[in-house]
């Protein structure tokens, strides 16, 4: 697997019983993904020919490199745009284990008040799988917090690696597309490994 420790990504998360096997046939169908980075690849793949369209980059035209360069490793830093594809047994937290680090804090869907102790809750958190919020006194899952576009919860994950925060915006069409390949919904969120970035206020 390609080292990308501290590398900014746009991650897709869903909870679905789908084969990933299926999931990555339908990305290669849909042609955002294309060939794989390695001939071994552990499911990670450069971008496809509708990579550009399925995905609307915001500012002035940036430069994205989508080709590895020849003398990369299974194991070397990844440092040009490629695609990883995921799959846990269970639903889970993405960042879970890294939430004292997390700047972005989450809401409470009930009462729309973020959650002012998120850190101390952390390893409460990773015993019970629960958090509190203080707000409104209700007992919370990770998928009843609203993450505010810096974490999701499901099982599995599709990340884009190396395009910066908040710049790159999947189009409406592509999350249906995701939607039809799964039969489940999807959501994106953005973050690097090291989650120490705040991300600008998204509601």
């Amino acid at each position: 697997m390609l080292n990308t420790e501290g590398q900014y990504r746009l991650v897709f998360s869903s909870h679905s019983n789908i084969d990933i096997r299926t999931v990555l046939q339908g990305l290669q169908k849909l042609q955002f993904t294309g060939k794989p980075v390695f001939n071994n690849s552990a499911n990670e793949y450069c971008a496809g020919d509708t990579f550009l369209s399925s995905i609307t980059f915001m500012g002035c035209s940036p430069y994205i490199e989508f080709e590895p360069p020849e003398n990369l490793k299974p194991s070397g830093v990844a440092e040009f745009c490629f695609i990883r594809v995921s799959k846990t047994s269970q639903p889970v937290l993405f960042h879970q284990g890294q939430l004292k680090n997390l700047k972005t804090i989450p809401r409470c869907r009930q009462c729309r008040k973020v959650l002012p102790d998120l850190q101390q809750q952390a390893e409460q958190f990773n015993q019970s799988g629960k958090f509190s919020c203080k707000n409104c006194d209700t007992v919370l899952t990770a998928g009843d917090l609203d993450w505010r576009k810096a974490s999701g919860v499901g099982n599995i994950f599709i990340e884009v690696l190396n395009v910066y925060l908040q710049e790159a915006v999947p189009t409406d069409a592509f999350m249906q597309q995701l939607e039809t390949i799964t039969t489940s919904p999807w959501q994106y969120f953005y973050t690097d490994s090291n989650i120490q970035t705040k991300l600008l206020d998204i509601r």
